[in-house]
């Protein structure tokens, strides 16, 4: 029920948004800031190189290519390192962002920016964009769950590089208008918050394996029962 909740919420939340962007200017021609920006990043091409990896970089960032990754994560989670909530968790994530970009799009009819030529695959409505939702959502709550079991700090910056990148590319692509992506990162981040609230309590205590040789062999003699 929680999650049916949290996800009403978050689809709520994607909706006003949409609502308060469309009131505030041309929603289907982009707002004046936005043309502006728009104009601003076309103007600013990268080397040739860095232009064509661009259009590969936005697959890293979307479900199409995360649900494949997150399912080997989820079983790695699950069989290997004994945590299965939180491989339950990864996959709740993973399915409310699958569900959550296209049940929005549906609703939510934006034509696609018509500025410069398009570049890179796209579909459906511009709003909001998908890439936003995955790579906040997905690959944060990859990196919190890698975090707490291995208790590595570099899949932080690996998610968040993806995440910023990933983001920029479909405005540089000229696929996305900016609110598009901001209201992806929004709703990302919504559901983000609310399946990491509803699985706090998996997060608190500390799995062996994370912990130092000497802490851990600490625990085992603490736990072995003397005669």
């Amino acid at each position: 029920m929680l999650f049916i909740v949290g996800f009403a919420a978050c689809f709520g939340l994607g909706l006003l948004y949409a609502r308060w962007v469309a009131s505030s200017g041309d929603w289907s021609h982009g707002l004046p800031w936005e043309r502006s920006l728009m104009y601003w990043v076309h103007d600013r091409p990268f080397p040739y190189v860095i232009d064509k990896l661009v259009l590969v970089f936005p697959w890293f960032g979307t479900n199409i290519t995360l649900i494949p990754g997150v399912i080997v994560v989820a079983w790695w989670v699950w069989a290997k390192a004994r945590r299965r909530h939180l491989a339950v968790q990864l996959l709740v994530v993973q399915l409310g962002s699958y569900l959550l970009n296209p049940s929005l799009k549906a609703l939510v009819d934006r034509a696609r920016p018509d500025m410069f030529q398009r570049r890179g695959w796209y579909g459906w409505s511009s709003y909001p964009s998908g890439h936003a939702i995955a790579s906040v959502a997905v690959l944060m709550t990859i990196a919190l769950i890698l975090h707490h079991v291995k208790r590595w700090h570099w899949p932080y910056y690996v998610a968040g590089l993806i995440m910023v990148c990933s983001m920029y590319s479909r405005v540089y692509l000229a696929v996305h208008w900016p609110t598009d992506v901001l209201a992806g990162a929004i709703v990302g981040a919504a559901w983000l918050a609310v399946t990491a609230w509803a699985f706090r309590e998996h997060f608190e205590d500390i799995p062996e394996s994370a912990l130092p040789s000497h802490a851990a062999a600490g625990l085992t003699r603490e736990s072995t029962p003397t005669s």
